[in-house]
């Protein structure tokens, strides 16, 4: 039984060393190892992208480079138009048993935007139907917070999260994914 570490250093675009989101201490079943970020560097899409009039565009993968900044002139955010149903996804490669997710909410403002999101386990990327698992809700968070959702094992290639049913924009500055190699299904 391992437990997650309480911080990993990341990067910050100076190449100055930070310290990138981290869970409380929670029991993850590893065999004896703490669970890795399975997120970091894996393929994103988002169901837009925002480009601000100062050129920096939310692009999709900055939610998993290890960027920890959390400010939008960093770099280090997200973030997709005004639309209905906005949705960001990370593409695990293959199926994993979820054990959490960890948001960071972005740190320069906004953290109220992210309120109703909810966090989504599936087989298809952008999913928040009825085929995928529904972790959690992330509920208000002040800027530059973090939102840990336990997915109890849930099995999934995809992680979505999504802001269903209302116009919104979605902005994490982070995602992290943490879980295990999946056991067959029945």
């Amino acid at each position: 039984m391992g437990c997650l570490p309480m911080a990993q250093p990341c990067h910050t675009p100076e190449g100055t060393a930070e310290v990138c989101p981290s869970t409380p201490p929670v029991a993850v079943e590893q065999e004896g190892a703490a669970s890795p970020n399975l997120a970091r560097g894996r393929p994103t899409s988002q169901s837009s992208t925002y480009t601000h009039t100062d050129g920096i565009s939310g692009i999709s993968g900055y939610a998993v480079d290890g960027n920890c900044d959390g400010r939008w002139i960093a770099r280090s955010c997200t973030h997709t138009n005004l639309e209905n149903n906005p949705w960001w996804s990370v593409d695990l490669g293959r199926e994993y048993a979820i054990s959490l997710v960890v948001v960071k909410i972005r740190q320069d403002c906004c953290g109220d935007r992210i309120q109703g999101a909810t966090i989504h386990v599936g087989d298809h990327t952008g999913d928040f139907s009825k085929s995928s698992f529904t972790c959690g809700t992330i509920t208000y968070l002040e800027n530059g917070s973090l939102s840990t959702i336990l997915c109890n094992g849930a099995l999934g290639r995809y992680i979505t999260i999504a802001i269903p049913g209302q116009v919104a924009t979605l902005s994490p500055a982070e995602v992290e994914v943490h879980g295990s190699n999946s056991v067959c299904r029945s």
